[in-house]
């Protein structure tokens, strides 16, 4: 139990630390140790490699069923992950940050999708065990996103950005050393629906000519910092068309799994836009953070200003805090609030933290209080509690039997569809022009609010067709 969620506390400490600093890494002039890409390509690029990690973790996924194992994913992608901190630290410029961010978003892909799977299998008997298993993993995820931040940011500061990522490595490696030690010995490691040898050839084959064209598209041109998010945007909810298509003209499905496949539809926009908002934190609000707001803060008496990359652990604070009270409530209501009611209410809520910066639009260095960015991230993260935990639960509620899995991965598919969008549509943040920065928020806040506005007049036919029993096709 502890040795897998200690894996994951680690890989999610290194992970969100060196995400906190990358940003400002690309976009930070040479004189201050950055690589001087214009803002709006580093924050596109932020979001195109957001979303490379959730396509990841699909893979992963299939690597784990098909190939090696849940296991050795697990310890594949988190020696992946030293590799790619250890690039970022090592390597200078441009090629160092393509193989880091490369590796780092297909060692965390390999990891998260085989971690789940390492610890139901340890606990497979024991119902209980596993539960607290769980609650211990979930606790160990944001303890790392809180925690990497301040770390890494403070290395930066002081040291310089390569500190930073190198403290990313030695957290992995630490990480990856307390899972050798403490690990269960009977963990079984065989894939679990293994790729017959006869197709190996043909996946060779595939993956020779999908690295082909990824080679001869940046070759070309085609695929840069700022097309990236545009591009892995596009395969996204080009994957989710294709999916959803071939469900709906499958002849196997009957009437009633067919109206639940369209009303997922609306909630697998409003899961995107929620996924678009939250990554503003990343990006937009990172940006937002070094240019605008006061950082200063009175520590024992000291006035000091703390890096801008610590403002990236509010979030996971905020879901520290606030996990228990939403299970109390969620628990006091029991079945009178729906899982479609509260996702649509949650995506709501996001969209509003996009609106409490409006006021401080256009303000100088300094200008905007440290408490309203503060609250914008609450805000965000209340909408989070809402959508997170129900969006699954959502999506099995309409997946037809036949789509069990591919139906878990279309939510997967917003998450990575999300963070492209956020990474598309943060180039046109310009936090130079009051009016400009205004749209901006107000724009994308009112979106994310119409979106939820739909699901939630769809909420009495989504909870309708959920709860309707599947009949034969």
């Amino acid at each position: 139990m502890f040795s897998v969620a200690g894996v994951e506390m680690w890989e999610r400490f290194s992970f969100y630390g060196m995400q906190a600093i990358m940003l400002y890494y690309l976009y930070y002039s040479a004189t201050d140790g950055g690589l001087g890409l214009d803002r709006a390509e580093a924050t596109a690029l932020m979001g195109a490699y957001g979303s490379l990690v959730y396509l990841c973790t699909l893979a992963g996924g299939w690597v784990a069923d098909r190939l090696a194992g849940a296991e050795k994913t697990l310890l594949g992608g988190a020696l992946t992950l030293v590799v790619g901190h250890l690039a970022l630290a090592l390597v200078p410029g441009v090629p160092g940050v393509t193989a880091g961010l490369l590796a780092v978003a297909v060692g965390s892909g390999a990891l998260k999708a085989s971690a789940i799977t390492v610890l139901g299998t340890a606990f497979a008997d024991d119902e209980g065990k596993r539960d607290a298993g769980f609650q211990i993993f979930y606790l160990g995820i944001n303890i790392g996103a809180l925690l990497g931040p301040i770390l890494t940011g403070w290395f930066q500061t002081t040291r310089g950005f390569h500190y930073g990522f190198g403290a990313a490595a030695v957290l992995m490696l630490i990480g990856l050393g307390n899972y050798l030690l403490t690990r269960s010995r009977s963990i079984a490691s065989a894939p679990t629906d293994p790729l017959p040898r006869t197709a190996l050839p043909r996946l060779a084959a595939i993956l020779a000519s999908a690295s082909l064209l990824i080679l001869l598209a940046v070759v070309t041109g085609t695929l840069n910092t700022g097309s990236a998010a545009d591009i892995l945007l596009a395969v996204t909810l080009g994957s989710a068309a294709l999916l959803f298509t071939r469900m709906l003209r499958d002849r196997s499905l009957g009437d009633v799994e067919r109206r639940k496949v369209v009303a997922f539809i609306p909630v697998f926009l409003a899961s995107t836009a929620f996924w678009a908002v939250l990554n503003q934190t990343y990006g937009v609000f990172a940006v937002y953070s070094d240019l605008r707001l006061d950082r200063t803060v009175d520590i024992f008496g000291a006035v000091r200003e703390v890096p801008a990359s610590w403002t990236q652990s509010l979030n996971p604070a905020f879901i520290l805090i606030l996990s228990g009270p939403a299970a109390l409530l969620w628990t006091a209501l029991g079945d009178r609030v729906g899982s479609a009611t509260k996702m649509a209410v949650g995506v709501i809520i996001s969209g509003c933290g996009l609106l409490v910066l409006l006021p401080f639009a256009g303000g100088g260095p300094s200008s905007t209080p440290f408490l309203a960015l503060a609250t914008a991230v609450l805000v965000i993260t209340c909408g989070e509690l809402l959508v997170g935990p129900v969006g699954m639960s959502t999506t099995t509620a309409l997946a037809p039997a036949s789509y069990g899995t591919r139906f878990s991965a279309l939510y997967f598919l917003t998450m990575a569809a999300g963070t492209a969008a956020a990474g598309v549509v943060s180039r046109l943040y310009n936090p130079e022009d009051a009016t400009s920065e205004r749209i901006y928020f107000t724009a994308c806040g009112m979106t994310v609010i119409t979106f939820g506005a739909v699901v939630l007049g769809m909420v009495r036919r989504i909870n309708r067709l959920a709860q309707t029993e599947t009949t034969a096709g």
